[in-house]
């Protein structure tokens, strides 16, 4: 891909994680990157911007300098592990700001440039928003919120004939630097939670971003609207203990 046809992607949490793999392998497969992360990485390769995206304003500055995108994909996301009867109101709030309002607000201010391009919004889903575990209400159901966001966007922006394709990604347990920590610290254990999964396996970052790729792609321009499980069997089985 040339540098005068080469398509644009903005990867929100792209400094780590499932962004940083989606962003890698949007420049692997000759994509401009733009990476908005509130701890942006040394890499050269993106165009790095600081954004909050659990600030309105912050994302309407962001999002008026970009003219077109082919693909937004939103990861940005906090997961905190806290009892209901301990959960501190910044507990809630923080984690509803940032993994459902944030996602709100990139879609609202990315959505003239995707339609410009008439580009893909990807939102970073998890089988946790189904799959109900302990300790984690609010991230639960930010995840659950993101599938009735995506619906609803894939709706009303195609009877606005926007073009604009909106799905949604949701991650089984998968091997970031989140769950490594925890399972160094003690916090949970590994065998416990591979056991809820039927093939006792974790999910690659570079699988869930290599999925992603594939459904921005126009072998799947059917998709709209809906949510794919990458979760290496959990949700059918429920995620059973």
């Amino acid at each position: 891909m040339t540098e005068q046809t080469a398509r644009t992607a903005l990867v929100t949490g792209a400094a780590q994680g499932i962004g940083r793999a989606c962003a890698e392998r949007f420049l692997a497969e000759g994509w401009k990157v733009i990476g908005w992360d509130v701890a942006p990485a040394s890499d050269s390769r993106i165009a790095w911007q600081t954004v909050d995206i659990s600030d309105w304003d912050a994302v309407a500055a962001a999002g008026k300098q970009i003219d077109r995108l082919d693909a937004a994909v939103n990861c940005a996301a906090i997961a905190r592990l806290t009892p209901t009867l301990e959960m501190s109101r910044d507990d809630w709030d923080r984690t509803i700001a940032v993994n459902l309002s944030g996602a709100y607000y990139v879609s609202r201010h990315l959505y003239p440039a995707l339609r410009a391009a008439q580009g893909v919004l990807v939102h970073l889903g998890s089988v946790s928003g189904k799959n109900i575990t302990t300790n984690r209400a609010s991230y639960s159901c930010a995840k659950a919120g993101i599938v009735a966001l995506t619906q609803v966007l894939a709706v009303e922006w195609a009877l606005a004939r926007s073009g604009v394709r909106v799905l949604a990604v949701s991650p089984g347990l998968t091997l970031t630097e989140q769950p490594l920590q925890r399972i160094k610290s003690g916090a949970i254990d590994e065998e416990t939670l591979l056991g809820r999964v039927p093939t006792h396996r974790w999910v690659q970052p570079e699988e869930i971003a290599s999925a992603v790729f594939r459904l921005v792609g126009e072998d799947f321009t059917a998709l709209h609207g809906s949510v794919v499980f990458l979760d290496a069997g959990y949700d059918a089985w429920g995620g059973h203990f």
